[in-house]
């Protein structure tokens, strides 16, 4: 028996199956890992592979087979000639010299390559594999903290601390942290209101519509005079629980260091390291150290959402008083301040959150300086934030929307649409519940008619009336760009819809009548237009919006400039500071020749701004030109 297989082993080492066989097995090794390694960057489809290693399997047995059938020769390849049991035990055993040949350095090579690609998986093996993402970070998803104290007050602190541990997460690189509006989004109203008797699988399913790897749940406790913060950390992708943290506080102030704590646990654990910048990464820096500023600031953004103005400014400004340094309702003042038209104030506030940028962490530091870009009428600085903020935290929605807007305002129609289209994919991806603003439907159907892509404008609009059926103000710009591409049929029916909309509201004529010629006007049919404005302006002729859009058509489409000049400055006499008028009477002084009156009232609308305009900034532009040229003349004759 000994013998046989001594003669068998001889027969393999002759007919150099062996060493076919560790050539196939050293390659295929090598080619699957790295299709593996190049599969995730390049956007490899999942079933390569796999495919790739079923296919090594399979060839296995074959090449042996064959490698022990045939030989390739100098002549070509030759069936193996058996040999004969005496010329079989003439087989030396052992050479004592022969000469490298080339499959001896292509075996070396081969082994070589399987050691390097073996070494990190067996002296470093990565115990996190399983839920590390494409890019090697680990995404996570935070869910609101359940209150189990038995006191409704600390009901605010179930996002609070959500909030508080997702900003400690996001300050470091190996993490992918999903942010509160998108959690929130993809739990949906309902979600958010009966989170605490939701089935225990829910969170897992959040964390795996957001395609994170891993999704924290959390419990507020009360043990004695103390509270405890508990933190469990799940594989959403199998299940698994496979850590838990607890910290203890004796008050709410002690929660911003009870989040600190847990977070450093957590970053620990899972063996993350901050960002290696000098920026604290205490949450007293990123929000505030008064557990009252911080419940008044939560107040506030409730508020904000509802758009109770005056309520969320009595909230953030009380959240400020407390503590002078906190930052982020100096943020969402500065963006209600703009909304109110009262822009001092809004660029009072963005500075005194800047002076404060460089104490928070990154993400904090990027909404700031985003701010600071919009209110400083910067579109292309705050396009650089707001994409840097997308790449670290790519599912948000409500920055898609920004970066959209920006677009959209510096008339960069193609842009626009993909930063509108990006928005979309998350919201379908967060689940179909949730809803987008009015205005991404809008932006995004005006976008494509911009392009020429009538068709898909419609597909836009149509979306927006699916999600917010019946609305107004997408039946309107859906009625403007049927006009401008002349679809008559769709034009009529937006029409016929607003008219139904304004009369079942008790609009009086003169509102709809000018309503509907805004319409045509923008829609690039100024005769309708002018009939329509016509009957407005007779109907109710000391109408202040009526009066003001009339004045800018006439002044616009150089129908009647001096009309138009006529118009506005009653309006403007009563309202000094109101940069629409100021814009609509600088625009007919441009019209008439009168450029050096006209660029000192357009300059001084430009400062009282509180956002970009491009029509505004293109209109100063030329005026400058003129002024290069020594062509400023405020008698109106200068050309």
């Amino acid at each position: 028996m000994a013998n046989n297989l001594s003669r068998f082993w001889q027969e393999l080492k002759r007919r150099r199956v062996l060493k076919v066989v560790a050539m196939y097995a050293g390659g295929a090794y090598v080619l699957i890992e790295l299709a593996g390694n190049v599969s995730g960057p390049l956007n490899f489809p999942d079933w390569i592979p796999r495919t790739l290693i079923i296919l090594a399997l399979a060839g296995f047995p074959l090449v042996a087979i064959l490698s022990w059938i045939f030989d390739i020769t100098p002549e070509g390849i030759r069936k193996t000639e058996s040999l004969s049991e005496e010329q079989l035990e003439d087989i030396p055993e052992i050479h004592s010299r022969r000469s490298l040949k080339v499959s001896d350095v292509i075996i070396l090579l081969l082994a070589v390559a399987v050691c390097i690609l073996l070494y990190p998986k067996i002296f470093n093996h990565d115990r996190f594999m399983d839920i590390r993402d494409d890019d090697r970070r680990i995404s996570v998803v935070v869910m609101p903290f359940q209150n189990l104290t038995a006191d409704t007050t600390f009901n605010i602190w179930q996002s609070g601390l959500q909030n508080l541990l997702i900003t400690s997460l996001s300050n470091s690189e190996g993490l992918s942290i999903r942010q509160e509006q998108v959690v929130n989004a993809a739990m949906g109203r309902e979600g958010l209101m009966n989170y605490s008797s939701m089935e225990p699988s829910f969170p897992r399913e959040i964390a795996l519509r957001l395609n994170a790897g891993t999704v924290i749940t959390g419990n507020m406790y009360q043990v004695g005079e103390h509270y405890r913060i508990t933190a469990n950390l799940m594989n959403s992708r199998n299940g698994e629980m496979y850590q838990s943290f607890e910290v203890n506080g004796s008050e709410e102030d002690d929660f911003f260091s009870v989040v600190d704590e847990m977070a450093c646990q957590i970053k620990d654990f899972l063996e993350i390291e901050s960002l290696e910048k000098k920026v604290p990464v205490e949450l007293k820096n990123a929000y505030t150290s008064s557990a009252e500023a911080y419940k008044d600031y939560l107040m506030g953004r409730s508020y904000h959402g509802l758009l109770d103005y005056n309520s969320a400014i009595e909230s953030y400004t009380k959240a400020v008083s407390i503590d002078s340094n906190f930052v982020l309702p100096m943020l969402y003042l500065t963006y209600i301040m703009g909304d109110l038209g009262r822009t001092e104030e809004s660029r009072v506030w963005a500075g005194k959150a800047y002076e404060r940028v460089n104490k928070v962490p990154t993400e904090i530091q990027l909404h700031i300086k985003q701010v600071k870009a919009m209110v400083d009428k910067d579109p292309y600085e705050q396009i650089k934030f707001i994409s840097t903020y997308l790449q670290m935290f790519p599912y948000s929605t409500q920055q898609y929307y920004t970066l959209g807007w920006v677009y959209y305002n510096t008339v960069q129609w193609e842009n626009a649409i993909e930063a509108f289209e990006d928005g979309l994919k998350v919201k379908e991806q967060i689940g179909k519940s949730y809803k987008l603003w009015i205005y991404y439907y809008t932006l995004l159907g005006r976008a494509y008619s911009e392009t020429g892509e009538y068709e898909e404008a419609i597909e836009a609009f149509d979306a927006g009336l699916d999600v917010w059926p019946g609305d107004p103000q997408i039946i309107y710009w859906k009625a403007i760009s049927a006009i401008s591409f002349r679809d008559s049929s769709t034009a009529d029916t937006c029409i016929t819809a607003l008219k139904n909309t304004a009369r079942s509201k008790g609009w009086p004529d003169a509102e709809l009548a000018s309503w509907i010629a805004s319409c045509y006007d923008s829609g690039g049919e100024p005769s309708k237009a002018e009939e329509l404005y016509s009957v407005a302006i007779e109907l109710y002729p000391d109408h202040p919006d009526i009066r003001s859009n009339y004045a800018r058509f006439l002044i616009k489409n150089d129908i009647n400039v001096e009309k138009g000049i006529e118009l506005i400055q009653p309006l403007l006499s009563g309202h000094p500071d109101s940069y629409e008028y100021m814009f609509i009477y600088g625009s007919g002084l441009y019209k008439k020749g009168a450029y050096k009156d006209a660029f000192e009232i357009l300059q001084k609308a430009w400062n009282l701004r509180p956002t970009y305009d491009h029509e505004h900034f293109q209109l100063l532009a030329e005026l400058e030109m003129k002024g290069s040229g020594r062509e400023l003349t405020s008698s109106g004759e200068g050309n």
